[in-house]
């Protein structure tokens, strides 16, 4: 690592915050925003249809169309996926960020005149590009942060990914409430809203410079020192960051294929940690929180109207945790974090189902469960909310670092989707021992950890990599 420690600078925090608002709030928002209004967007739905095609759309039909609409944004990020790295090789990160954003954009008018257009399908094609190009940010923002940062800041910027989801998530329950966006006739406007903080935040983007070791990658050396010199504007520090890339620059520009990866033993490892992060993430059940949440305050006695303020005030909650993590993030060891974070998790899901039997006939543990439903928010954004998204920067080096992200990108979105379609289906059957099921996954996710993942704080990527390179015979160091 470069001698010397270097704290935030002014360019880098801007940096950070633009390109979090221009990309990954508007991912976040898209999740939350269409569950309010979704009552007057199925009536819609059956409208179009009669008016469109003269057909009568039943109940479960109508219902079969709204899980599309929910459905095709997942979807959408797990085709995507793999078009990450051969974007990012050809367009750069910051590149991959604008093309992200224009995607964004081009979502947000087909979601913003589908009801103009009386169009269901220009419904389901805008949130069917809105996943496409949340694909493209999960694998692309948190690396190009990471990149442009120090090494010992780098958990830090990598946290920046989860605080634009929760604050996305939040701005999204918000803006589509009735009194605000979430009515009958404003609903087009609530779902395209996005589209603000798209050119908002990306409105300095061709100002900011691209990654240095991207540039250092493609032979730009040069154009690497002045990118360099913006963001730490100490030559001496710079010079020691130059002569690390230089030791890495041979192999970061040799091409690799997504096949090369899969097939090298050496990267086996990191490829489980990277994939399994992320699937345990979203097999956690956090999706599910906000599912079941809703539920849980109107059986503790709260009116519709108050459970969905309570369901909004635990939204909050997880996004003034998120704020924390760059905080945490820098003072705190990531193989540490992760492990707490899964296996309190996993604690809480237990406590919460058994809390949820006993609500069926002690109305008082409602309460109690309300508490296990912050406590494990709480411990989700300390470890599971925020180090999936940047772990893979920190144990991969350069030249297999896009096509790692992407292929951990790919495992978020899967999982994402499964546990859409199964939890509803697991819930109608076992009730609240479904959430079992996420504990299961949050204990494989700390075992994992325990064994397997160094620590990655404070180190570069070359000196992480060789203690995984022996697979499951690797050892902790």
């Amino acid at each position: 690592m470069a001698e010397g420690k270097q704290g935030w600078t002014t360019l880098l925090m801007f940096i950070c915050v633009c390109i979090t608002v221009g990309t990954v709030i508007p991912v976040g928002y898209a999740f939350a925003v269409v569950n309010a209004p979704s009552t007057f967007i199925r009536s819609w739905i059956m409208e179009s249809a009669l008016t469109r095609y003269s057909s009568r759309l039943g109940e479960s039909q109508v219902t079969i169309m709204m899980s599309a609409v929910v459905s095709i944004f997942l979807i959408g990020g797990m085709l995507g996926a793999p078009f990450a790295p051969i974007f990012s090789a050809r367009l750069g990160r910051r590149g991959i960020l604008v093309l992200s954003g224009m995607l964004i954009l081009v979502s947000c008018i087909c979601q913003l005149f589908c009801r103009m257009a009386n169009s269901i399908e220009m419904l389901l094609l805008g949130r069917l590009i809105g996943g496409l190009a949340a694909a493209l940010i999960y694998a692309t923002q948190p690396m190009y942060l990471v990149e442009l940062a120090p090494a010992e800041l780098s958990g830090s910027v990598g946290v920046f990914t989860c605080i634009g989801i929760t604050g996305g998530i939040v701005l999204g329950q918000v803006i589509s409430f009735n009194f605000v966006l979430g009515t009958e006739k404003l609903w087009p406007y609530a779902l395209a809203a996005s589209g603000i903080f798209v050119m908002i935040g990306l409105a300095p983007i061709f100002w900011f410079p691209e990654s240095p070791r991207f540039l250092m990658s493609q032979g730009k050396r040069e154009k690497a020192k002045v990118a360099l010199m913006r963001l730490r504007g100490d030559e001496a520090r710079v010079n020691a960051e130059m002569a690390e890339f230089e030791v890495t620059s041979e192999t970061a520009g040799q091409k690799i294929t997504m096949k090369e990866v899969l097939c090298n033993s050496k990267l086996k490892m990191p490829l489980i940690i990277v994939s399994s992060f992320h699937f345990v993430q979203q097999m956690s059940g956090i999706n599910a929180i906000w599912f079941y949440s809703v539920d849980i305050f109107t059986q503790s006695g709260f009116t519709l109207a108050v459970s969905l303020w309570l369901n909004f005030a635990l939204g909050f909650q997880n996004f003034v945790v998120a704020l924390l993590g760059p905080l945490i993030m820098r003072r705190v060891n990531r193989r540490l974090m992760m492990m707490l974070s899964c296996l309190f998790s996993a604690i809480f899901l237990i406590l919460l189902v058994v809390g949820l039997k006993l609500m069926l006939s002690i109305k008082e543990f409602s309460f109690v469960c309300i508490a296990f439903l912050s406590l494990y928010i709480l411990a989700f954004n300390v470890g599971l909310g925020p180090i999936p998204y940047f772990i893979g920067s920190e144990i991969f080096e350069p030249a297999p670092r896009p096509l790692a992200m992407a292929f951990g990108s790919f495992f978020n979105w899967f999982a994402n989707f499964v546990l859409g379609m199964m939890f509803p289906i697991l819930n109608s059957v076992i009730g609240p021992y479904a959430f079992l099921i996420c504990a299961a996954f949050c204990v494989y996710g700390f075992l994992l950890t325990c064994r397997y993942l160094p620590e990655t704080r404070n180190r570069e990527p070359k000196d992480v990599a060789p203690l995984m390179e022996n697979g499951f015979r690797s050892k902790i160091k």
